[in-house]
C-alpha cells in the first residue's frame, strides 16, 4: 500500500514538474514575441553624397531627445486616420478607378484611426543630417528591413490635404514607446477637408493629389489593385536615409500582398503561433500525465 502511495505521489509530481517546464518553454516563447516586435525608440539618420553610397552625415536621436528638442506635432487628442482599400468593382474600368480612389473619402477610413499620437516632423528630423533638396528623395526603413521611399515634396511642401509626415512615438491609449507597439510609426497629419465626419483623415484621394504616380501604394488582390494609404504608415521605423536624386519616378506604383487591413508590420513570430505554442505545451503535459498513470 505505502509502494503504492508512494509511485502515485511521484507520478503527481512529475506530472507537475513537466507542466511547470511547459509554462516556462510557453513563457520564453511569449518573451521572445514581445522583444521581437518590440517597437523602436531611436532613429538613425544619414545623409549620402551623390553617388549614394559615401555618407555626409548621419546621427542617432531618441525620442526623448527628439520631444525636448524639436517641436512636438500633434496634442495627445487629435486624433489622425488614414484609408484603407475601397472595395469596388465597375464594369467600365475608367469609372471603377475613380471609385476606388474615393475622392468622397467616405469610405473605409473610420476604422483606420492611427490614434490621437504625437511625434516629430519628419522634415525636422532630415534636417539633423543636412536636409533634402528638390530632387532628393529619403527612405524611411523599418528595423526589419521594410521601407518605404518618398520625395523632397512631400516631406518639405507638402499639400494641407497630405500633411506632415510625422514620425510618431507617442499613443494616446498606449503611452510612449515601447509600450506604443507600433512605434515608431510614420503617419500623416492631413486636414480635415475632404471627408464627411469632418476628421484628420489621409485619403486615398489625398495622397493622388500629393504625390507622383511612381510612389502611389495598392493593395493587390490577383490582377485587381485598389489604393490605400494604410500601407504608407511604416512601423517600427529605426533608420532615416536622405539620397540625392529621385531612385523611384521611373518605378511602377507600389502593391502591397499583405492583408487588406494591416499596415506593414515587423517580421517575427506572430501571435497565432504563441496560441499553436500554448496549446502544444498543455498537450505534452496531458501525454506526459497519460504515461505517467500507464
Amino acid at each position: 500500500m505505502q509502494n503504492w502511495v508512494f509511485q502515485e505521489r511521484w507520478k503527481v509530481q512529475r506530472f507537475f514538474r513537466m507542466i511547470i517546464f511547459s509554462l516556462v518553454f510557453c513563457g520564453v516563447i511569449v518573451s521572445l514575441t514581445a522583444a521581437v516586435s518590440a517597437a523602436t525608440t531611436e532613429v538613425h539618420i544619414v545623409k549620402y553624397a551623390a553617388d549614394n553610397v559615401t555618407v555626409i552625415n548621419e546621427t542617432t536621436v531618441t525620442y526623448q531627445w527628439m520631444e525636448t528638442n524639436l517641436p512636438v506635432k500633434g496634442d495627445g487628442d487629435t486624433r489622425y486616420y488614414h484609408q484603407g482599400p475601397v472595395f469596388i468593382d465597375d464594369p467600365d474600368p475608367a469609372r471603377e478607378e475613380y471609385l476606388r480612389w474615393n475622392s468622397a473619402e467616405d469610405t473605409n477610413v473610420k476604422d483606420k484611426d492611427m490614434g490621437a499620437v504625437k511625434g516629430t516632423s519628419l522634415k525636422d528630423l532630415c534636417d539633423l543630417a543636412g536636409g533634402m533638396v528638390p530632387g532628393d528623395v529619403v527612405k524611411i526603413k523599418a528595423e526589419d528591413g521594410f521601407s518605404k521611399t518618398f520625395a523632397y515634396e512631400n516631406v518639405y511642401t507638402p499639400s494641407s490635404r497630405q500633411g506632415p509626415m510625422v514620425i510618431a512615438w507617442y499613443h494616446d491609449t498606449e503611452g510612449y514607446v515601447p509600450q506604443y507597439r507600433t512605434g515608431m510609426r510614420l503617419i500623416f497629419f492631413a486636414d480635415n477637408s475632404t471627408n464627411p465626419w469632418g476628421i484628420h483623415a489621409f485619403g486615398n484621394n489625398d495622397w493622388r493629389q500629393s504625390a507622383a504616380p511612381g510612389y502611389w501604394y495598392y493593395y493587390q488582390q490577383g490582377e485587381e489593385k485598389y489604393p490605400t494609404t494604410t500601407g504608407l504608415s511604416v512601423q517600427y521605423i529605426s533608420d532615416i536615409l536622405i539620397y540625392s536624386g529621385s531612385t523611384t519616378q521611373g518605378e511602377p506604383a507600389r502593391t502591397a500582398t499583405t492583408a487588406a487591413d494591416a499596415a506593414p508590420t515587423k517580421a517575427g513570430i506572430s501571435p497565432l503561433t504563441i496560441v499553436y505554442s500554448i496549446t502544444a505545451c498543455c498537450f505534452l503535459g496531458y501525454v506526459l500525465q497519460k504515461r505517467g498513470r500507464s
